[in-house]
């Protein structure tokens, strides 16, 4: 990223042509901080929650057959039942486990490219409003080190995101 900056920064230089206004945004606190990035936060907090019940169910049944299988008064044949039984609970919490980390990590990429899509889109709207050349991103995906306030649009574009201006 910081060699594509260089290059483009040398390009312009080269050619004679540089860009007369320019403005950066934070990517990550606009997705942190719009109403649609909180939307998709709270599904995904959501979902959570739903698997988090699931698996303190399973936690339970293992606790509760843990403790059957502690009992002297257990045959040995109730036993082997109840380990089977144990061993089946186990291997179905691994599998919401699994089921878990993939449809969160799902809807995680999702909700991201979707938010991006969209930044981008009112970004170039705000842009050809306010005659803006360049823009540089920041935030977690950016290559930006440092920028000027003066130059930072990140508050507008959350505005815009958010319905709150045209």
């Amino acid at each position: 990223m910081a060699r594509l900056l260089s290059i483009l920064i040398l390009l312009v230089a080269v050619t004679g042509v540089y860009a007369q206004n320019i403005a950066f945004v934070d990517v990550q606190k606009v997705m942190n901080q719009s109403k649609k990035g909180q939307e998709y936060k709270k599904e995904i907090q959501d979902k959570v929650a739903y698997y988090q019940k699931k698996l303190d169910e399973i936690d339970k049944k293992i606790a509760e057959l843990e403790k059957q299988l502690s009992s002297p008064v257990l045959s040995e044949e109730a036993k082997d039942k109840k380990r089977k039984e144990l061993a089946e609970i186990k291997a179905r919490g691994l599998e919401i486990q699994q089921e878990a980390e993939k449809e969160l990590s799902q809807m995680k990429a999702k909700a991201e490219r979707e938010l991006i899509k969209e930044i981008r889109k009112v970004t170039e709207k705000y842009a050809k409003q306010h005659n803006i050349d360049l823009v540089f991103v920041g935030g977690a995906i950016g290559g930006v080190i440092y920028h000027d306030t003066a130059i930072d649009i990140t508050d507008h574009i959350l505005k815009m995101l958010d319905g709150e201006t045209k």
